[in-house]
């Protein structure tokens, strides 16, 4: 079974910020022929009304509204199947080619953000690629329908909850032969501090050289924890 090719992105409405349209456009251009789908708030949540009514009312009941945003995500993914991207990542070149290589993909964040959390690996949820219906899937939905976590602290909240890092924990769990971590280069070549220099400094030959072989970059913008 192949990806289908269908892009997801999501933002409160369809009014998505300037800033963020040009991203949009590099995964729409670089995908030709691929179906596009816009989720806003609204939809996300009549998306689990109706595919998922028994998970609805956790889905009300989180605390912050980030945790809907990511949440939504893997139901979607497990549903419909294909790549989900956020709106801060832009497309450098296809991923057609390589996503017709596998059947779940996920991308791991730079060593740095690992060693800042004390953690061996982050896979991160930012861009996730999957047929409908994939086991991994299932397997986290399986941990937000329990999962509750009484972190005090609102990031580790997120992150553990509905984030990277409950992410992370239910593939650790799992070990899936089927899944493909790809490394950081390709997805997320710029780790959150270079990418804070490049909006101060500009662009450095040391920050294009990374992008050399990369599909995307990610900017994280972090709209929920700035």
């Amino acid at each position: 079974m192949a990806i289908p090719k269908l892009i997801h992105q999501t933002w409160k409405d369809e009014r998505v910020p300037p800033s963020m349209r040009a991203f949009a456009e590099s995964w729409k251009i670089n995908h030709p022929g691929w179906e596009y789908h816009l989720w806003t708030d609204t939809q996300n949540r009549e998306f689990i009304r109706t595919h998922f009514p028994d998970f609805l009312t956790r889905y009300d009941s989180y605390p912050y509204h980030i945790q809907r945003v990511d949440a939504v995500r893997y139901f979607q993914l497990y549903t419909l199947g294909g790549l989900y991207v956020d709106l801060d990542f832009k497309c450098i070149r296809s991923l057609a080619q390589l996503l017709s290589e596998y059947e779940c993909l996920f991308g791991l964040e730079p060593d740095e953000h690992c060693k800042n959390h004390g953690r061996e690996r982050i896979i991160c949820n930012a861009l996730m690629a999957t047929v409908p219906k994939h086991a991994l899937f299932k397997a986290i939905i399986d941990e937000l329908a329990t999962c509750d976590p009484p972190y005090n602290d609102r990031n580790n909240a997120v992150l553990e909850t509905t984030g990277p890092f409950m992410l992370t924990r239910v593939y650790n769990r799992c070990r899936p032969e089927d899944v493909t971590l790809l490394p950081s280069q390709l997805l997320y070549p710029l780790s959150l501090s270079e990418v804070e220099r490049t909006f101060q400094n500009g662009w450095g030959e040391a920050e294009h050289m990374k992008l050399r072989n990369a599909y995307a970059v990610h900017y994280f913008a972090g709209t929920w924890w700035k």
